[in-house]
């Protein structure tokens, strides 16, 4: 595992990650709080949002390929 790096005074502290090695990739500048605007639109959504954002993200298997 490599050393995690900090978000900066001031930047957003959005992760990524999993297992306890996680990175700080958004670079935004965080007002009002945590999270840049973008994150905290998805961290602070109430239930009935997710589920409409997960809906219309559904993920669509890739279909079989027709020979030519």
């Amino acid at each position: 595992m490599t050393a995690m790096t900090m978000p900066r005074p001031g930047q957003c502290k959005w992760t990524e990650g999993d297992s306890g090695n996680y990175s700080f990739p958004c670079t935004n500048k965080a007002e009002n709080g945590s999270y840049c605007a973008h994150h905290r639109t998805i961290v602070y959504e109430t239930p009935e949002q997710r589920k409409s954002r997960s809906a219309q993200t559904k993920f669509v298997p890739f279909s079989r390929r027709m020979a030519a």
